[in-house]
């Protein structure tokens, strides 16, 4: 039984680490994925901090906002990606081929979805904070897009296990998204 006060946000790294390791908490690749937006996110607030005199005071208010939303959001997000993950794990065995099953199936490919549009958010902002960066704070800059990144491309295969679930119609529209989100990270790279 998924303990839903359980809040993710609440446990040790060690607590973390060792639940992932264990099929009954449900922290899959899903919170894996939320996980490192969150610390993707803390990473960037320590090198705005590192730098707030070298930005325009409204950027550097808009990213502290930004930047402690987006940490808060991806905790949050494990949370509920958790929960979806549960969901969809107790449908598959009760009734797997069920009509029942087509809107279980589908929330928790929509909720990494989700996940990595916040990733996407963070991108962003990651980039217009990168001219201010000296090279003292480069490499915890660098650390969180690897993080961001990996984010990313961990909640997009979330999603894409998922669609040999779906009907072909909405499984074709979902892998759409799907790939218009890779697409974005892809040049964000460039």
């Amino acid at each position: 039984m998924l303990e839903v006060d359980d809040r993710i946000a609440s446990w040790s790294v060690q607590e973390l680490i060792d639940r992932m390791r264990r099929p009954r908490y449900r922290c899959g690749g899903g919170v894996a994925a939320c996980v490192a937006l969150a610390q993707a996110a803390a990473l960037a607030d320590l090198v705005r901090r590192a730098v707030r005199r070298s930005l325009d005071n409204g950027l550097e208010q808009e990213m502290a906002h930004v930047f402690g939303s987006i940490a808060e959001r991806a905790l949050a997000r494990a949370d509920l990606d958790r929960a979806a993950l549960h969901e969809l794990l107790s449908t598959l065995r009760s009734n797997p081929a069920s009509s029942e099953s087509q809107p279980v199936i589908e929330h928790a490919t929509l909720v990494p979805l989700g996940t990595a549009d916040l990733g996407l958010e963070l991108l962003e902002m990651l980039a217009r904070l990168a001219p201010a960066v000296p090279a003292f704070a480069a490499s915890d800059l660098e650390a969180a897009r690897a993080l961001c990144r990996s984010g990313i491309q961990a909640a997009l295969a979330m999603a894409r296990a998922n669609l040999p679930l779906l009907t072909a119609p909405r499984a074709a529209e979902l892998e759409q998204e799907i790939e218009r989100r890779a697409a974005i990270l892809q040049e964000s790279t460039r």
